[in-house]
């Protein structure tokens, strides 16, 4: 995995703990859609996780997660952030574990942008798929994955019973 990324408008740069303010603002300003998410909805909690490389998947090995800030390419503003795990749940699946960007720059083709440079790294390596989890009351993410070509599902989790307070995800992929 290449040590940043790099597309017309963002640099996608490896967090440091320096960058904690940049990543509780990016948190902070998805905090309503974060309690639809995860029951820890804590920007300033999330953003010591992605910082410190503990945002791991479940059984996931340490050395594998990729952690970056996305940033204007010009001015190095923080616009969002990505989590990466390569050779999760397999060798050969790489998995988007979190992409937010903070909501001023949400609309503008981002996200997409991104994603595909993305693709186009992953492409010649040892990942054949890329997956992702999206939480089911996220209908904007899900209708953005399912646009980017994320249509096969891989699986379900959440909770058992319908509640207001509920979590369910779906897991998608795509092949490279």
């Amino acid at each position: 995995m290449a040590e940043t990324l790099r597309s017309a408008r963002i640099l996608a740069r490896p967090v440091t703990n320096a960058d904690i303010r940049a990543v509780a603002g990016i948190y902070g300003g998805n905090r309503d859609l974060l309690v639809l998410l995860d029951r820890e909805h804590d920007p300033l909690v999330l953003s010591r996780r992605f910082t410190q490389g503990l945002n791991l998947p479940q059984s996931a090995p340490s050395a594998r997660l990729h952690n970056f800030l996305l940033c204007d390419v010009r001015t190095e503003q923080p616009l969002g952030l990505l989590s990466l795990c390569m050779g999760y749940p397999a060798g050969d699946v790489a998995y988007i574990g979190e992409l937010f960007l903070h909501p001023s720059f949400q609309g503008a083709g981002l996200g997409r942008e991104i994603c595909l440079r993305l693709e186009q790294v992953l492409r010649p390596g040892p990942a054949k798929t890329l997956r992702v989890g999206v939480g089911l009351r996220n209908w904007n993410a899900l209708r953005f994955w399912v646009k980017l070509g994320f249509t096969h599902v891989t699986g379900m989790s959440g909770d058992r019973h319908f509640s207001p307070h509920g979590h369910a995800f779906i897991e998608l992929e795509k092949n490279l």
